[in-house]
């Protein structure tokens, strides 16, 4: 697995990771993205509607009243101290939050009624769809579609996610790329190759200078080029002139850099856009601000509602509706699915510390491009956003309808059934 950048992951269970990445050496390039040019990709079954998928893992689990499912009508500790606001969807408000988006929500849909029954901080069910098979979405596309064009099929940007390809194996492990704002290199699994200086290896590089290091030696090392053909098309492959650029964030005006906003979230959301540009399958999104915390707003170090107000939704308010309108502009909305998830929700009513606690009986997702439909809501919560009231929706649902419209049909696709266990919400086709 190739990994770029740095990233802690902190939330209420306490745990805490840093992983301090360096460039390793070269042919640690090598075992995941070697192994994925080595394996066979069968062709799918069904149409496509999006070329492209952006997963956008919102860590900690926001709050749906502060979000998409605002509810202005209950008591001030259920509806907390934010009202809602009008979009440019008539009949449909969305927190005041989220002013960016309300301006856009024409192109993208909420559903309401996300529900399942696992209050722990977790990556299943909500990134496998249920499925007993701790294998995520990202490599499950990679293995059954794989890649488009040149570039990788499976990019992960942001702090890492501890699901990857399991059953399906290394091969299909994501790229990944925790800060794309500093972009340094590192390329594990393996030691560095003979004759290759150890100390120069082990520099911390920019991203961009990393693969150039990266093509020098393949060049000038005799190790290197007496790899097997798979390792030297894996190197090949991410030190082409088109891959390396599709990773280069300086390429992109300045304007538009501000516009995503300085942050980690909103500039991996640019390179996402980036990447679906230069042809990547899968991209997956880590929220990593706030020390990799997020969205985890139990109250116990600020206010969990002043951390939304100041701090969480301004960023995603202001990186989401900048992508969307960049889709648009380049003509890619309509080929890129944007699925905006997270573990669960958070509790109707307010705690004692101003905050919201974990509540996985119902909450939210955003759902845009990919041929859905833009300015719709599915399902519904009950007054006090705490369980559905209409058209529950449930993690293999979810799973079902993101691989349906990436062309892998679980009705029909054997090899997708293990992975895609519940009904395709027809809503979003």
């Amino acid at each position: 697995m190739l990994r770029v950048g740095s990233a802690v992951e902190r939330n209420c269970r306490g745990a805490s990771r840093r992983e301090i990445l360096q460039v390793g050496g070269a042919s640690a390039l090598g075992l995941s993205l070697t192994d994925a040019l080595r394996a066979e990709a069968a062709p799918s079954a069904g149409s496509a509607a999006a070329d492209s998928v952006i997963l956008i893992w919102l860590a900690g689990g926001p709050s749906q009243h502060e979000t998409f499912d605002p509810k202005p009508d209950q008591p001030a500790e259920v509806r907390g101290p934010y009202g809602p606001i009008e979009t440019n969807v008539s009949g449909i408000q969305i927190c005041s939050l989220l002013p960016q988006l309300a301006r856009v929500a024409d192109k993208y849909t909420i559903i309401r009624s996300l529900t399942h029954g696992n209050p722990n901080h977790g990556y299943a069910p909500m990134l496998n769809g249920g499925s007993e098979h701790q294998t995520c979405y990202g490599a499950v596309v990679s293995k059954m579609l794989g890649g488009r064009g040149p570039m990788p099929p499976f990019i992960h940007l942001g702090g890492k996610i501890p699901m990857d390809a399991g059953t399906l194996g290394a091969a299909h492990n994501p790229i990944e790329i925790a800060d794309p704002t500093r972009g340094e290199v590192n390329i594990p699994d393996s030691r560095p190759p003979a004759r290759v200086d150890a100390g120069r290896m082990e520099r911390r590089l920019r991203l961009i200078e990393s693969f150039d290091l990266l093509r020098a030696q393949v060049e000038t090392n005799n190790v290197l080029q007496a790899r097997d053909s798979s390792y030297q098309r894996a190197v090949e492959l991410l030190t082409r002139p088109e891959v390396r650029a599709a990773f280069d964030l300086t390429r992109e005006p300045q304007k538009l850099r501000d516009r995503y906003g300085a942050s980690i979230f909103g500039q991996s959301c640019l390179m996402a856009r980036r990447l679906v540009e230069a042809g990547t399958r899968f991209i997956q999104i880590q929220w990593t601000e706030r020390g990799g915390g997020g969205w985890d707003t139990h109250g116990t170090v600020l206010s969990g509602i002043l951390e939304m107000e100041q701090y969480l939704c301004p960023r995603f308010d202001q990186a989401m509706a900048t992508l969307l309108r960049d889709l648009e502009e380049k003509g890619l909305l309509k080929k890129t699915l944007i699925v905006a998830i997270a573990e669960f929700g958070r509790t109707p009513q307010i705690n004692n510390r101003a905050g919201r606690d974990h509540w996985p009986h119902v909450f939210s997702a955003f759902v845009a491009g990919g041929g859905t439909p833009g300015g719709t809501v599915i399902g519904s919560s009950d007054p006090r956003g705490a369980y559905p009231a209409n058209r529950p929706v449930g993690p293999g649902d979810l799973a079902a309808t993101l691989y349906k419209i990436v062309g892998l049909n679980p009705l029909v696709e054997d090899r997708l059934k293990p992975f895609a266990r519940g009904e395709i919400v027809h809503e979003l086709q």
